[in-house]
């Protein structure tokens, strides 16, 4: 317990001089030191890395070589720490001159749902802290559902530096009620759609990559209970240190779709960017923990048989998955 105590003191210090320091970069200097850090973890981080290259041979193995799933896994850490990187940098977007660093293009989808409820859908992509970020500098404000971290400490830093331009950051406590009242009142809310949950949560199992993977869809049961338009958001960082952030029309969403089929929709949206650009994908994350008994198609090494998840693999049909592709 002692130790823990002195962790999440020296956590809160090496977070707290981040916060001063990385604004004081440029923006290419910022670029390059993101491709640096990346470059030196994912050489020193073994277990990372190979959960990022066993996700990435799983997923894409047919599609790629070994070589170029190596640089895919090392430019995946790149995107992160650029990711991280920028979060740091945030504050610097206060300043007048924000234009020249960050780009938002499609605001009229969000100006088409205006006064509505809208469910703003990202995924774990290079640049997605940056995207409520923009927004907020143009003006559309709205919440976000981010994940407390297991150091108290550290929740004060990133809720302030998320919520720089004007987003109200919410936890995971209660985010089903406080989120429902905000797409009730008219609001935008935002949240990140490729999280891996237990069977045993608000889950569904979805089709991904030619896997299940077992996945929330609180964004699925948002639309059915408030008929919230889904509207996916992205980021594209450049090397020069912009980033371009792009608001995409919303999802069609069949009448009658289930939160299962509609949370597939959503997934194969996201796919779709991932194939195109792999790299800004992180790859790092356990996606498939759970692999259903007999599976045919390899997974990760990590993955492994579940009951729990066999009952709820078993409350889905087998073709809802694909059936409003």
């Amino acid at each position: 317990m002692q130790w823990k105590r002195i962790r999440y003191r020296l956590e809160w210090l090496g977070v707290k001089m981040l916060t001063v320091l990385i604004p004081l970069l440029s923006r290419r200097a910022c670029a390059w030191l993101a491709r640096f850090v990346g470059r030196v973890a994912f050489l020193l981080d073994k277990k990372g890395r190979e959960v990022t290259l066993a996700n990435i041979e799983a997923a894409l193995g047919d599609e790629y070589s070994a070589e170029e799933q190596l640089r895919i896994g090392r430019a995946s850490y790149e995107s992160f720490a650029r990711t991280m990187l920028d979060l740091f940098w945030a504050p610097r977007l206060q300043r007048a001159g924000w234009e020249k660093y960050v780009e938002v293009e499609g605001l009229e989808h969000f100006d088409a749902v205006a006064g509505k409820p809208c469910v703003v859908l990202c995924a774990h992509h290079a640049g997605v802290e940056w995207t409520g970020l923009a927004c907020g500098l143009r003006g559309y404000c709205g919440s976000a559902l981010t994940q407390a971290f297991k150091n108290p400490l550290l929740n004060k830093f990133f809720t302030q530096m998320r919520g720089s331009t004007g987003q109200v950051i919410l936890t995971q406590k209660m985010s089903m009620l406080r989120m429902l009242r905000r797409l009730e009142s008219g609001e935008r809310v935002g949240m990140l759609i490729d999280l891996n949950v237990s069977p045993t949560q608000a889950a569904t199992v979805l089709d991904t990559f030619g896997m299940k993977m077992c996945a929330t869809y609180l964004h699925a049961v948002l639309h059915l209970k408030t008929g919230a338009r889904l509207v996916p958001m992205t980021a594209d960082p450049r090397p020069d240190g912009m980033c371009k952030v792009t608001v995409h029309p919303a999802l069609e969403i069949p009448e009658g779709a289930t939160g299962q089929e509609i949370a597939q929709i959503a997934w194969n949206f996201l796919e779709k960017l991932i194939r195109e650009k792999p790299e800004a994908w992180m790859w790092g994350y356990k996606h498939w923990r759970f692999r259903p008994k007999g599976a045919t198609h390899r997974y990760p090494y990590y993955a492994r048989e579940s009951g729990k998840f066999e009952k709820l693999l078993r409350a889905v049909p087998e073709e809802s998955g694909a059936a409003w592709e």
